[in-house]
């Protein structure tokens, strides 16, 4: 990986594709090479006290990753009042295709899907990284039919401390909302590597939804939405979890039971049924692992995996931000004619 200062600019901004509160991701073309790159651009003005630490540890963290499902850093550039981060480009994320309708994704391609992400996923947690925020458009898929995790501004290596005797103390403000497990919700510092898993069986859910399964418009509402579908927390089931800090603010003044059966069951097939139980196990220490999954009888069963020859036929480069960019011009049309 270089890191390299420049005076003017090496590389050609051809478009946005992405935006965060880091800053902003381009399409762009390096006007030596020709390459075309994905540059992720941090803000220094925001860092008083200089370089963003989450941005040093990204980099510390993607430079030590190898692995064909981790996206990989190139070099970094700094330029003026901002540093950039230089990416292979992928021409889309899972966010982005799951939002355009007229793709048809078959059983086999999502098979596909899912293992590349556990892929990627068992090799951070063996390596005992921790993601922090699955979600949709931080899975990033190229024409080829290679899926890729990114955006590891939140990740970080698991702390090296026996938990049954210290607290590891991890902060509780990570993860996207819509894909935050309940312990995340209920205040845990102590979570583990099943935070990532719960965000993997979201996406496996949304492979055919086609949209987030919980999409709750605050912390309480998430949480609710979460209760409605996968049922109430006990006791039996999640010893503990009445110690979360956050359990007795939030007790919910209702019993539910579990309607994920209802819900979900005649959407997929029986094994990957329940596969996607293991992976939302409200209880973390149920959740099966990445490693485990892999290893799920789903991946034996026909169909099996194919590779993902949508993407042949895709028309266009699809990531959230287009997708959020299209829909803001169909719904600016609409209000347009509604006035003619």
């Amino acid at each position: 990986m270089k890191r390299v200062e420049v005076k003017g600019s090496m590389h050609e901004r051809m478009q946005q594709v992405g935006e965060g509160t880091y800053g902003k991701v381009y399409k762009a073309r390096n006007v030596t090479t020709g390459e075309v790159v994905a540059l992720k651009r941090l803000r220094l003005e925001i860092e008083r006290e200089g370089f963003p630490i989450t941005a040093n540890r990204e980099i510390g963290l993607l430079q030590s990753f190898q692995h064909q499902n981790i996206v990989g850093l190139n070099e970094m550039m700094i330029e003026k009042n901002s540093v950039y981060m230089v990416f292979p480009y992928m021409n889309h994320d899972l966010s982005g295709i799951l939002q355009q309708t007229n793709i048809i994704i078959n059983d086999g391609e999502k098979k596909n899907i899912i293992r590349q992400l556990l892929s990627g996923i068992d090799y951070l947690h063996k390596k005992q990284v921790i993601h922090r925020d699955i979600k949709g458009s931080n899975i990033l898929l190229n024409n080829e039919g290679i899926v890729k995790i990114t955006d590891f501004g939140l990740a970080r290596k698991m702390k090296n401390i026996d938990e049954r005797v210290q607290s590891p103390n991890y902060t509780n403000r990570v993860i996207t909302l819509w894909y935050r497990p309940p312990e995340i919700l209920l205040g845990s510092t102590d979570y583990g590597k099943a935070v990532d898993i719960w965000g993997i069986g979201c996406l496996l859910l949304e492979l055919f939804t086609r949209q987030a399964v919980f999409q709750g418009i605050d912390e309480i509402d998430q949480l609710w939405k979460v209760y409605d579908v996968m049922g109430t927390i006990t006791i039996e089931d999640w010893p503990d979890s009445d110690k979360l800090p956050w359990f007795e603010m939030l007790r919910p003044n209702f019993r539910s039971h579990s309607k994920f059966n209802e819900r979900f069951g005649k959407m997929m097939s029986p094994k990957c049924f329940e596969l996607a139980q293991s992976l939302l196990q409200m209880n973390p220490d149920k959740r099966i692992t990445a490693n485990d999954a892999l290893n799920h009888p789903y991946f034996d069963e026909e169909p099996l995996q194919q590779k993902l020859g949508f993407l042949a036929t895709v028309e266009g480069e699809w990531h959230e931000f287009e997708a959020k960019k299209k829909r803001r011009q169909q719904r600016d049309a609409a209000k347009q004619r509604d006035k003619k």
